[in-house]
């Protein structure tokens, strides 16, 4: 198993650019995408 601490510090010296096109591999390895998750929990923000 992957040390999460390990993992963590390097993701943290990911620039923006890198960080994108990790979340674009990641969604189309997983068949999944980050926009939908976004979608489904902005109502649930706002419901106050």
């Amino acid at each position: 198993m992957a040390d999460i601490a390990k993992l963590v510090e390097d993701l943290s010296q990911l620039t923006v650019m890198e960080a994108a096109e990790l979340a674009k591999a990641l969604e189309e390895a997983w068949g999944v995408s980050a926009a939908a998750a976004v979608a489904v929990a902005a109502p649930a923000a706002g419901g106050g």
